[in-house]
């Protein structure tokens, strides 16, 4: 991971993902780039292109000069280890934000995407539709989404959530190149729902072909994760998205959105290519 671009809307929740993104840049000696993205001045539509323009550079500058004040390291403010943090560039694009988002890691060849997301709200449709978890069937590198209120903690352990009838041999190498740098360790597990399972032992550890994996019985998938959490300290939380045949495919991006909406910990996806 050598570039972490960093997706910021001046939320608080936008503002914790850049600070857990910096500390995180710190730890990978990765290069940090923020992004905003002006998505208000499209539905000035009834303004004349002329005055439109304007509007949207003068907007875009305004931007820009939030961005920069975002980013200073100011001495009562940021921390002394912060003066290494490697920024390498502010910017402001215009459009639909996910696919502006999108097209921006493509850009700057992005390693990783970071976005903030909001505490939990009473409808879950709402985040549903969030620019957030509209990014993990995206985003072309891995997207790592920052609960609110998540502080940074040195990454020792990151879950692995698997899904057994996948073949995710292709990820978990990416995921521990992510993991090496960091002296943090992949564990991997899946939650069985079979009904004649549920009465035995809550969870077990196995060994498959050489590797452990850790088996969770649950009558659900969300709270079996849950549970794996609850019971091994972990930091970070991973998931991987593939490409299958709907509904299939539809059905493992809301699980994606559920995970996403839950959990506690930072959530890092990975996507099919």
């Amino acid at each position: 991971m050598q570039k972490l671009l960093i997706a910021v809307d001046f939320s608080p929740a936008s503002r914790n993902a850049y600070e857990y993104a910096a500390w995180l840049s710190l730890e990978l000696s990765a290069e940090v780039h923020l992004v905003f993205v002006n998505k208000a001045v499209q539905a000035e539509t009834t303004l004349p292109e002329k005055a439109r323009r304007e509007m949207v550079t003068r907007e875009n500058l305004e931007y820009e000069q939030r961005l920069r004040r975002l980013a200073t390291a100011y001495p009562d403010q940021s921390p002394e280890e912060w003066s290494k943090l490697q920024l390498q560039s502010l910017m402001v694009r215009n459009g639909p934000v996910a696919t502006t988002l999108a097209e921006t890691a493509v850009e700057v060849g992005a390693d990783l995407l970071v976005v903030g997301v909001r505490e939990k709200h009473q409808l879950q449709e709402y985040l549903f539709g969030s620019v957030s978890t509209h990014l993990a069937s995206r985003v072309p590198c891995p997207l790592l989404i920052v609960p609110e209120h998540a502080q940074y903690e040195a990454v020792k352990n990151i879950a692995f959530a698997v899904d057994i009838t996948l073949d995710e041999q292709l990820i978990l190498p990416q995921l521990r190149a992510f993991a090496a740098p960091l002296g943090a360790e992949v564990l991997p597990f899946f939650v069985n729902m079979l009904p004649e399972e549920q009465d035995k032992i809550k969870v077990e550890r196995l060994n498959a072909e050489g590797q452990r994996i850790d088996m969770v019985r649950d009558e659900r998938v969300s709270s079996g994760i849950n549970y794996y959490l609850e019971h091994f300290p972990c930091q970070m939380l991973a998931m991987y998205l593939p490409k299958r045949a709907f509904p299939d495919n539809l059905l493992r991006r809301n699980l994606v959105k559920r995970t996403a909406w839950r959990s506690p910990l930072p959530f890092l996806v990975f996507r099919e290519q």
